[in-house]
């Protein structure tokens, strides 16, 4: 399945687990409402600042976040991290480098 799919069914699932509307979820993530709708609906991908928006408001960790959406093929896992963090700015690049060091055991 797409990814921009099961990042939206997630933040859907997350929405709705807290009984918000779309218009409320994005206030409390600070997007536009039809912002919201093309994430749920996978026709974009949110930004990394609302994915972590998302886990602050909502106390949700990285790894229950990101639990179903993953590669099995390490080559291909590997290859989508790459080419995610490749065309970020260098801020989101900070942001995920930080991500990256914490699961640093």
């Amino acid at each position: 399945m797409d990814r921009k799919i099961l990042i939206g069914l997630k933040i859907k699932e997350i929405r709705k687990k807290s009984n918000l509307t779309q218009e409320q979820f994005s206030e409390k993530i600070g997007i536009e409402p039809p912002s919201l709708s093309n994430i749920e609906n996978g026709k974009s991908f949110p930004s990394m600042q609302t994915v972590l928006k998302i886990l602050e408001e909502f106390h949700i960790t990285p790894k229950d976040f990101f639990d179903n959406l993953y590669y099995d093929d390490e080559k291909e896992l590997e290859k989508q991290m790459f080419e995610i963090i490749q065309n970020q700015p260098i801020e989101q690049k900070r942001i995920l480098y930080r991500i990256i060091k914490s699961f640093d055991i």
